[in-house]
């Protein structure tokens, strides 16, 4: 009986042994470990959003603003009060439970309900104040009050953190226009805080660890008169297509697609620059979404709402000419007061080169050619340049890098992530595209403004003002300010001697040919408007040719500069002229009936 006593005892004291021991380890060698995770289970550091910057018009007219928006959210378990919550709330069926496969529900929980009323926070507060699986998000919801500008605003989304890394998932991003071009001085920069919590992971308080920086507010160049103006003016130009299309015998469309940019050349700010169609920025801002009308923006495939027109590249045709003027004058390949025929065609290599009209119109000078947008003349005077036949001569090399001068082939950098180079075509780009060689052709082509060619709208309005200001260029910019800071002017020269024939040449253009009707001395505006028309081929053929009026005004000390720009338009001077016609009445404050 002794020994099994003993041997009960001294398990027994083995046991206490071994226990005291793995207490004393636990007390004492993994104190500070044990510390750590107990601090952990009641302590997060969590991130703090900043407050995005708004963006503005010249005037302070607010065009992207920030409202607080309350979602009630659901963390799952039981519900006290559902009958009472879903009345207020309008809520069918039982709380859905939280997706733990996605991130942002697997964090946040499950939305029951976006964007409550004011009128409702006091009451919902209450109701949900002692479950802790419910609660009230804040969160910062993005508006457009005005839709003014919607392609150079942009707009935002919620972060997406594998799309967007750096941000969290109630964080909104630029992703188009100025919203993502200004991006970095919109978002700010992001804080932390440690927030206590409970058992439960209800919040008990919060230290603020490094306070969130919010976004810079971004003043744009653009004047709210004057871009409701172009803006109006691209839906009235619905009109002068339609007629032009009755014409032709062609169905009449619904829907204008095209620009309009204005802009003031003596300081380079833009003062409008307007996208047709447009859309609805809320419409991607806005919780919950509504699939059909972010649906009708995204898959309208004919009218693409979403491009921004006005920097996306096009055949620019005559409006190249000016330029072309340009570098025959500048490397003296002829003068002013030289003379080359206006005629019907031209034939280089077995091939007929067609102008604009038939038949003999006369000896032209650079200014004559212009004015009248004389094709012929265009080549009769660069097959006369050293070395024509040859391909790759000295004139189309000059020409290249004169388009390239004034801004064609390369963005203009006005802070739009959606901008595009354009294309001026040169030796090397056709031996990449085609395996030929440069082509006495393509000259021929290139100095009209049509074959490869492309440039956008927003280099055309810059072409425009080069001109009017005789060379000096204040560069075209749509930011005018970040937060209280300035944005400074770059400003060039364009070396030349010649500014004023090629001026005389877009004066008599609007003074002595079909354009004086609408702008001219016979149209009654009071004002001396100086341009240049365009008419560039459709290379689907399907449809009407595309077209372009450049403008600046008055004649002298330019105050502004025009583009206009309609996609299958038929006839500038009956379709372009006339739409910017209806802009400077509107610019001038003219009451028409």
């Amino acid at each position: 009986m002794i020994p099994r006593l003993r041997l009960l005892l001294a398990i027994l004291l083995t046991f206490l042994v071994i226990f005291t021991g793995r207490l004393m380890y636990l007390q004492l060698a993994m104190t500070e470990q044990y510390a750590v995770l107990s601090t952990q289970n009641f302590l997060e550091e969590r991130r703090i959003s900043p407050l995005r910057g708004r963006i503005l018009a010249r005037d302070g007219t607010i065009l992207a603003n920030n409202r607080v928006a309350y979602d009630l959210m659901y963390t799952g378990g039981e519900v006290r009060r559902w009958d009472r919550i879903q009345y207020l709330l309008d809520l069918e069926g039982p709380p859905a439970a939280p997706d733990r496969s996605r991130a942002e529900e697997r964090e946040q929980g499950a939305v029951l309900a976006w964007n409550i009323s004011d009128s409702l926070i006091p009451a919902i507060e209450e109701l949900v104040a002692d479950q802790p699986n419910l609660y009230l998000r804040e969160r910062i919801e993005r508006t457009y009050p005005t839709n003014l500008a919607a392609h150079v605003v942009g707009y935002t989304t919620l972060a997406d953190p594998v799309r967007f890394p750096g941000y969290a998932n109630d964080e909104l991003v630029g992703v188009m226009g100025i919203e993502a071009g200004m991006e970095q001085a919109l978002f700010g920069a992001a804080g932390s805080k440690l927030v206590e919590l409970n058992n439960r992971r209800v919040e008990l308080r919060e230290t603020e660890l490094m306070p969130a920086q919010p976004g810079a507010d971004v003043r744009l160049t653009i004047d709210p008169t004057l871009q409701r103006l172009a803006e109006d003016t691209l839906l009235k130009a619905r009109d002068h297509i339609n007629a032009e299309r009755r014409r032709n015998r062609l169905p009449e469309v619904e829907t204008v697609r095209g620009a309009v940019l204005a802009a003031d050349p003596r300081t380079g700010e833009i003062l409008a620059m307007a996208s047709s169609p447009s859309f609805d920025q809320n419409v991607f801002t806005r919780r919950p979404s509504d699939p059909e009308e972010v649906n009708a923006i995204l898959q309208d495939s004919l009218n693409i709402p979403l491009q921004n027109r006005a920097v996306e590249p096009y055949p620019p045709a005559s409006t190249f000419k000016p330029i072309t003027s340009y570098t025959l004058l500048e490397h003296g390949y002829t003068g002013p007061n030289d003379r080359y025929a206006c005629n019907g065609s031209v034939t280089l290599g077995g091939i007929t080169w067609r102008n604009w009209t038939g038949g003999f119109r006369g000896n032209y000078t650079s200014a004559d050619a212009l004015a009248d947008s004389c094709n012929t003349y265009y080549w009769h005077a660069a097959m006369d340049t050293p070395d024509f036949t040859r391909g790759w001569a000295p004139f189309i090399r000059d020409l290249t890098a004169d388009a390239r001068l004034f801004g064609l082939g390369d963005i203009i950098d006005v802070g739009l992530p959606e901008e595009k180079p354009g294309r001026i075509p040169d030796e090397q780009w056709v031996r990449e595209a085609t395996g030929e060689p440069w082509y006495p052709g393509y000259t021929l082509n290139t100095s009209i403004g049509q074959g490869d060619v492309l440039s956008t709208p927003l280099q055309i309005l810059q072409t425009t003002m080069i001109i009017a200001n005789e060379g000096r260029l204040a560069k075209p910019h749509l930011v005018k300010a970040i937060g209280d800071e300035e944005v400074p002017v770059e400003e060039e020269i364009i070396p030349g001697r010649h500014w004023r024939s090629l001026k005389e040449g877009m004066r008599r253009m609007v003074t002595d040919h079909g354009s004086n009707r609408y702008l001219g001395p016979a149209s009654g505006i009071p004002l001396e408007i100086s341009g240049k028309t365009g008419t560039a081929e459709n290379s689907s053929g399907t449809n009407l040719e595309h077209v372009w009026f450049m403008s600046y005004a008055p004649r002298e000390e330019p105050e502004i500069a025009l583009v206009v720009f309609l996609e299958n338009g038929g006839s500038s001077s009956a379709v372009a002229v006339p739409a910017a016609r209806d802009f400077y009445v509107g610019y001038l404050g003219i009451e028409e009936e």
